[in-house]
């Protein structure tokens, strides 16, 4: 009887970030030694103790340090065969990503990895460790969207660090998840769903556009799987199950169905888009644009997945239950 391959054991960058608890959840889940990076292990956050308090209890490994202690980044890569970094989601800036680019070089330098995948380019086996970016720009592809001009600027910060992290020799892979549905969806518990919201409601565009909604739980359980995958190695992993890739007027649709109410639905066309665009504080612009580029321009469905740079996770793992829009929106129906 052959012996399962031992489970690659995951360092886990930014574990305390939206989309970290999940990805740090999910390596557990699925069997993982995971190491999660902190500055401290107790801060005077309560939200983020309570987080930590449930790594604890699952059992989750800390190091104390951060991506600017050397010496402690170096001790926690050699523990580990696999580095994920869901570090700096609420950055979108060059300084952000300096993360992702500073742990290459680190990542570079130990040379002590231990994960086995089968190499590129003949059939003995190799030594990698890979990095997923999965946030915070995890709701596009950089390399495949173009976004509002002063958004661009950004993008293209982000795009001269995809470069760099090729340059760099690290394998890698990137997990782009479209918009994760706890912080689109998740701001309306089930009884302001029911009560507070208004009959009318604005929509980007003509509401037409195919956009993607993922699950935060489902985004961590692929990412996890892509992180132990070689087909995804220098690749990105997109997670486009086919249930939730939506419109809005789709999605709108579907609530009304299951509340039995109809909303009076106001489009907000591209030239008025613009005006609130313009009229933006700078931060807010960044998050305008990718509106803008996804509800109206179309971009985070409007290119095909080739696989000589992607793969899509449902179709990579088709045992992997996802968790739908019609199914999600059921948490918000009064019990």
């Amino acid at each position: 009887m052959a012996l399962l391959e031992p489970k690659s054991k995951v360092l886990m960058i930014g574990a305390l970030e939206h989309v970290g608890k999940y990805l740090t959840i999910a390596s557990v889940m699925l069997g993982h030694f995971t190491l999660v990076l902190l500055p401290n292990i107790r801060n005077g956050d309560p939200a983020q103790n309570q987080i930590i308090e449930y790594f604890e209890n699952i059992g989750v490994a800390f190091i104390k340090g951060d991506i600017d202690n050397h010496s402690r980044l170096v001790q926690a890569i050699r523990a580990v065969d696999v580095v994920i970094s869901a570090a700096g989601g609420n950055r979108f800036s060059i300084e952000g990503q300096k993360t992702t680019v500073s742990t290459n070089k680190k990542l570079k330098l130990v040379g002590t990895t231990l994960h086995r995948a089968p190499s590129l380019n003949s059939n003995k086996w190799q030594s990698w460790v890979k990095l997923a970016e999965v946030y915070p720009v995890g709701v596009i592809d950089v390399d495949r969207t173009h976004v509002l001009p002063e958004a661009e600027r950004k993008l293209e910060e982000y795009r001269q660090m995809r470069r760099l992290k090729d340059q760099s020799g690290v394998p890698y892979n990137h997990v782009v998840g479209g918009f994760f549905a706890g912080e689109i969806l998740g701001r309306f518990n089930s009884q302001q769903s029911q009560l507070s919201l208004p009959l009318k409601i604005p929509l980007f565009g003509n509401g037409n556009s195919k956009v993607v909604f993922s699950v935060e739980m489902d985004v961590g359980r692929y990412t996890i799987l892509g992180a132990d995958d070689p087909r995804t190695l220098f690749k990105t992993l997109y997670i486009r199950p086919p249930e939730n890739v939506i419109s809005l007027n789709e999605l709108v649709s579907l609530w009304e169905s299951k509340i039995n109410r109809f909303w009076e639905r106001i489009y907000i066309p591209s030239e008025a888009f613009m005006k609130l665009y313009n009229e933006a504080q700078p931060k807010e612009k960044i998050v305008l644009a990718l509106m803008h580029s996804a509800f109206i321009r179309g971009d985070q469905t409007n290119y095909d997945i080739d696989p000589s740079f992607g793969v899509e996770a449902s179709q990579l793992y088709p045992h992997v239950k996802y968790t739908t829009m019609n199914e999600y929106l059921n948490r918000f129906l009064p019990e």
